[in-house]
């Protein structure tokens, strides 16, 4: 039960909004099936589908629309440090997890596909001590970096092989930033890699008594990691850390070097989202009985656990969560200077619900959903969609869609449920650029199901996207940019006086940079003939990057 402040009446939001449900309606049907499991679904180049199987290592580019595999690296095959395999004992919680595809995939120029063709992968490679029958064994997970041919993933590069692993909350989710991050020169000028870590299981289970080390910046667990996409020239191991990391000192990289945030519990989900032109990091995250949470994440800021559980509301204070014996939820928060709370928590009990709540030891039975990944929705296709947050759990049979307010930073209501009926263990769900079709993978272990990954068409009524959609330093009737729909030369005519040199960049409708061109003179041409056919969004800047124009533009 959702109870207290801002915590939205989840059920009460989904009987108010049945006829707007009625009226979403979707088709549905299986993409392909057979895998073991699914953990990450990416959207790849050419209408294609990602995915990492966790339990059997391998990673397929899935055709969307025939559903045939294609294999690209079987890594217990290549990557001989994996020192077990799924029928050897005790096993690591994902296994195969993270993957992120690097912008320039995305290109429609193969010389920029070929300049970076480059595929990042997260997965635990190596068990170590297994110190008893009814404890976790310790594992160590990586990141790597694949070379990408059309066909195959290899010549692997190791950016970390140092991230505690265990048999319970490894997180593992894998995303890369929006933009070219800026550094001190142009090899620290580059996108960042952004990893969740969580807290290894401390305190429950096989893990009742492994170190709970969340609030440790020294130690790696219950982090969100920032790492380079590509050496910097540091050299060694600080090749692969940005150097406005919150914690870094570049003297010796120690594990804080690679810190972004701490405090977490197991934040599965990790997705970015642009709202008015400011880019949010948002995180689900798994809690214990109570409070799952949505965080945006800051830079060096503290998330709370195992101090707090969701808002800093008392509900679980006295009672043990993590390796705190009896937590005091505003006593931390009152100290703690970088403490940020979330934006969001579900299925909250208050502190009167906690006593049986505590008593409950049967986790299927707790409230809390087990959120397993987020999912931003930015496209101004589904009414009332543009501007959420979706959500997937692993103890129930439907897709959460949370509204997020008019500046990014929390939430508004309208909580629905999606996708009823077809099996639990939701582990990932996916966009299509065209915001209209959604991927939604199931553990191999789904009540019905399993091992697939499902096409959920929406066939309602769209919005219509306007042609401009915002301006920026200059009337919109100033800048002429045509024709449009375009197919192999699009013209842009300023008919005032502009600095120079003007930059053009084309996204795709994820946000990726697909054509990039500058404009020396007032009048001058775009060559768009290698852009596939679809719908994007393209944007003039003027020489102090200046944003003047914000357009949709049709191929």
């Amino acid at each position: 039960m959702i109870t207290g402040k801002r915590y939205c009446l989840l059920y009460l939001s989904i009987l108010l909004c049945a006829t707007g449900l009625q009226a979403q309606t979707f088709t549905k049907r299986i993409v392909a099936a057979g895998f073991n499991s699914a953990w990450e679904v990416a959207y790849g180049p050419n209408d294609s589908l990602w995915v990492t199987e966790n339990k059997a290592y391998i990673i397929n580019r899935v055709d969307i629309a025939t559903g045939t595999k294609t294999p690209l690296i079987d890594l217990r095959a290549t990557d001989p440090s994996i020192n077990f395999t799924s029928a050897s004992g005790t096993q690591p919680q994902g296994g195969l997890m993270g993957l992120a595809i690097h912008p320039n995939l995305f290109s429609a120029d193969p010389a920029v596909r070929a300049a970076k063709p480059w595929v990042y992968v997260a997965y635990v490679y190596n068990r170590g001590s297994c110190p008893g029958t009814n404890t976790s064994c310790v594992f160590t997970t990586k990141i790597v970096r694949f070379d990408y041919n059309g066909n195959t993933l290899s010549n692997p590069t190791v950016i970390i092989n140092t991230i505690p692993g265990s048999s319970d909350h490894n997180s593992g989710r894998l995303v890369i930033g929006p933009t070219i991050e800026p550094g001190t020169d142009a090899s620290h000028t580059q996108y960042r890699l952004y990893y969740t870590v969580g807290d290894m299981g401390a305190g429950q289970f096989l893990n009742t008594t492994r170190t709970e080390n969340a609030q440790n910046i020294n130690v790696m667990e219950g982090k969100v990691l920032r790492l380079n996409t590509e050496p910097d020239g540091d050299g060694g191991a600080d090749n692969w850390v940005p150097n406005d990391n919150p914690f870094y000192n570049n003297a010796s990289i120690t594990p804080k070097d690679y810190v972004y945030t701490y405090g977490h519990r197991n934040p599965q989900g990790l997705a970015w989202g642009n709202i008015n032109g400011t880019d949010y990091l948002y995180s689900s995250e798994q809690m214990d009985r109570t409070d799952d949470e949505i965080n945006i994440i800051e830079p060096g800021k503290n998330y709370g656990w195992d101090q707090v559980s969701g808002y800093c509301d008392n509900n679980v204070n006295g009672y043990k969560i993590g390796q705190n014996t009896s937590a005091n939820e505003q006593g931390f928060c009152d100290t703690a200077s970088n403490n940020k709370e979330p934006i969001f928590t579900l299925f909250t009990a208050t502190a009167a619900e906690m006593p049986a709540l505590m008593s409950q030891s049967n986790n299927a039975l707790w409230p809390t959903a087990a959120v397993s990944s987020i999912a931003f929705y930015g496209y101004n296709v589904i009414p009332g969609w543009p501007g959420s947050l979706l959500l997937t759990p692993l103890k129930k049979n439907w897709v959460y869609r949370v509204k997020l307010n008019a500046t990014g930073d929390g939430i508004s209501g309208d909580t629905i449920t999606y996708f009823h009926n077809d099996g639990d263990r939701i582990r990932r769900i996916t966009c299509a650029p065209d915001g209209l079709h959604f991927y939604v993978a199931r553990d191999v272990g789904a009540a019905s199901n399993g091992g697939t990954i499902m096409e959920y068409t929406y066939t309602g009524t769209v919005l219509a996207l306007p042609d401009t959609i915002t301006t920026g330093g200059v009337n919109k009737d100033a800048v002429k940019i045509f024709p449009n729909p375009v197919t192999s030369v699009l013209y842009i005519h300023a008919k005032k006086d502009m600095q120079k040199p003007l930059l053009v960049q084309v996204f795709d409708m994820e946000g990726r940079v697909v054509l990039t061109a500058n404009g020396y003179k007032n009048d001058f041409t775009i060559n768009t003939a290698a852009l596939q056919k679809g719908m994007y969004i393209l944007k003039l800047y003027n020489a102090y990057g200046v944003t003047m124009v914000v357009k949709k533009l049709v191929k």
